[in-house]
């Protein structure tokens, strides 16, 4: 079996710090979760970091020791820097913030000002959790923010430095909204707290991440529902059951459940099936469907007038009636 390098196995580190940062994060019930995170993530982006300068400095570790002066008898420091070294007696390492200060001096990585501050604003949140009991809604919704951007970092960075691939985990950080928002308390917001959240809204303001940039400090974490177009999706039944859920369809969504007119409703059908032909088979089985809400929607000129000319659109869940008369391509 071949020998690990140093860098690779800092790697194997780091990804696992990430993992369990974002573990933890998405745990349903967790009263520590934005400051494990972060502990966890800075923790991770050390690692990275200190991979990619052992790999430049070809994986020699003496590259990430810290040294110090060491006190003369007269009392005075020494010229000669010696290893420093912890309380157990094993070699120190440098931190964070040098690793990136040597990475930058020497060698010819340079970050992006969206990165560093990304990494600084992880590095405030961990240095200012002491300071407040209970995370509040803003600052909850700040740090799943910046650590969104942080882990897209990370990923971007591992990509490029060790072309190391993470798409077989589902890397992401549960929206806000799924996590639940914090009761109200007695207990007001801190000026602590006050004070971390106006630092951070202004060190993204500040850089805001340069437009078309892969790096980002902070990003916006918004999301909807949507009725899915995929086979596998729960099935919305449209009925006249007036004690059914109701669901409104506007002229604007429309076409984002029903995407195909007649031409793309061939295009696809044309893709998914070996033995379809444009013929009377397929109009046979096609025009039936064409009173079936589920299937295709009518789009008139004039909405209130159902004589007037009319375009019909087409769900992509009709695709499961071709599926019982065609042959699907492998």
């Amino acid at each position: 079996m071949a020998q690990v390098s140093r860098s690779i196995k800092f790697l194997r580190k780091a990804e696992a710090a990430l993992i369990a940062a974002i573990e933890i994060y998405n745990k349903p019930d967790f009263k520590y979760r934005e400051e494990s995170f972060t502990i966890l993530a800075l923790n991770s982006w050390e690692l990275l970091l200190k991979a990619k300068l052992v790999a430049e400095n070809k994986n020699n570790i003496r590259c990430i020791y810290a040294y110090e002066k060491r006190q003369k008898r007269n009392g005075k420091p020494s010229n000669k820097l010696h290893l420093k070294k912890n309380r157990s007696g094993n070699i120190s390492t440098i931190g964070l913030i040098r690793v990136i200060t040597k990475l930058e001096n020497n060698t010819s990585v340079r970050f992006s000002e969206a990165v560093k501050k990304n990494i600084d604003a992880l590095i405030e949140i961990r240095d200012n959790a002491i300071h407040y009991v209970n995370t509040s809604p803003q600052l909850a919704k700040q740090v799943l923010e910046i650590g969104t951007a942080s882990v897209k970092n990370w990923i971007q960075l591992a990509g490029i430095w060790f072309t190391h691939d993470l798409s077989n985990y589902n890397l992401f950080l549960m929206p806000i909204g799924f996590i639940g928002t914090p009761e109200a308390t007695a207990l007001a917001i801190s000026q602590d707290e006050k004070n971390l959240v106006r630092y951070l809204a202004d060190l993204v303001r500040d850089n805001d991440s340069d437009s078309g940039a892969d790096f980002h400090v902070s990003l916006a974490v918004n999301f909807s529902f949507k009725r899915s177009t995929i086979d596998a999706a729960t099935e919305v039944i449209v009925t006249n059951d007036p004690n059914a859920l109701k669901i409104q369809m506007t002229e604007e969504n429309i076409r984002n459940t029903y995407p195909w007119d007649y031409g793309e409703l061939t295009s696809q059908l044309k893709r998914r099936y070996s033995d379809f032909k444009v013929n009377l088979k397929y109009h046979s089985h096609r025009k039936p469907l064409m009173q079936d809400l589920r299937f295709v929607k009518p789009r008139y000129l004039d909405p209130n007038n159902p004589r007037s000319l009319k375009k019909d659109f087409y769900n992509p869940n009709i695709f499961k009636e071709f599926d019982k008369h065609y042959k699907r391509n492998n």
